[in-house]
C-alpha cells in the first residue's frame, strides 16, 4: 500500500501542475475579458463626450445665428438714425438699437460659456481616446501573449497526462476512482499530508490509531480523514522519484 501511496503522491504532482497550468490560462484569460469590458465602458464614454460636443456646437452655431441678426438689426437701425423727423421716433429707434445691442452682448457671453465647455468636452474627449488608445495596444499585448503560450501549455499538459497514465496503470482502479472523486471535490487535491498527527488538507487532528497506522506503513486499507475525507499519507524518509 505504501508504494500505491507513492504512486498516488506523483499522480497528484503532476494533476496540480496540470491544474496550475490551466489555471494561468483562466487568470489571463479573466484580464484579458475585464479589460474588454473596460474598453467598452471607454468607447461609451466617448461616445457620450462625443455627443455632448456636438450639441454644444449646435447651440454655439445657434447663438451665432443670433448674434448675426442682432448686429444687422442695430445696423440697420443706426442707417436709419439720419431720416428720424421728431424725438419720438428717435427715442423708439434707440430703443431698438440698444435692445439689439443687449441681446448680442448677451448671446455673446452665452457663446463664451457654451465654448468654455466645448473646450472642456474636446479635451476630455481626447484624453479619454489616448486612455482608449492605451488599452487597446495593451489588450493586443496580452491576447497574443496568450496565444503564443497556448501551444506551449497545451505541449506541457499533453505530456503530463501521458506521464499520469501510465502510472495509473500502477493503481488500483477502485483507488483510483477514489482518489479522482476527492480530488473533484476538493479543489483537485485528493491526498493529504499528515504531519504531526494534523491533517494539511484541513488543518485538523487526526485520531491517534489512523496516525500510528500510517505510520507503520501497514498494507492494510488506505486511510482518509475523517473530516475532509482526503487520502492521508506521511512523509516518506527516502527521496521521492521526480515525475
Amino acid at each position: 500500500m505504501i508504494s500505491t501511496l507513492r504512486v498516488l503522491e506523483r499522480i497528484q504532482r503532476i494533476d496540480l501542475e496540470i491544474r496550475a497550468i490551466e489555471e494561468e490560462e483562466k487568470r489571463r484569460c479573466k484580464v484579458i475579458e475585464e479589460l474588454e469590458t473596460e474598453l467598452k465602458g471607454t468607447r461609451d464614454a466617448i461616445a457620450a463626450v462625443e455627443a455632448e460636443a456636438g450639441a454644444l456646437k449646435t447651440q454655439i452655431k445657434e447663438i451665432d445665428e443670433k448674434i448675426r441678426e442682432s448686429s444687422e438689426r442695430a445696423s440697420k437701425d443706426e442707417k436709419r438714425l439720419n431720416s428720424i423727423k421728431n424725438d419720438r421716433e428717435l427715442n423708439a429707434l434707440t430703443k431698438e438699437i440698444n435692445g439689439a445691442n443687449k441681446s448680442k452682448k448677451q448671446c455673446e457671453q452665452e457663446k463664451s460659456s457654451l465654448a468654455a465647455k466645448l473646450d472642456e468636452k474636446e479635451a476630455l474627449f481626447n484624453s479619454r481616446q489616448d486612455l482608449l488608445k492605451s488599452k487597446e495596444e495593451e489588450l493586443g499585448r496580452l491576447s497574443g501573449e496568450l496565444e503564443a503560450n497556448r501551444g506551449g501549455w497545451k505541449e506541457a499538459i499533453d505530456g503530463k497526462l501521458k506521464s499520469k497514465d501510465e502510472l495509473t496503470k500502477a493503481v488500483a482502479p477502485e483507488i483510483l476512482r477514489k482518489y479522482e472523486l476527492i480530488r473533484s471535490r476538493r479543489s483537485g487535491v485528493g491526498l493529504a499530508l499528515v504531519k504531526d498527527e494534523i491533517c494539511q488538507g484541513c488543518f485538523t487532528h487526526i485520531p491517534p490509531q489512523v496516525y500510528i497506522m500510517l505510520k507503520r506503513g501497514t498494507d492494510e486499507e488506505l486511510q482518509s480523514c475523517p473530516h475532509c475525507h482526503r487520502l492521508l499519507h506521511v512523509e516518506d524518509k527516502g527521496q521521492l522519484e521526480a515525475v
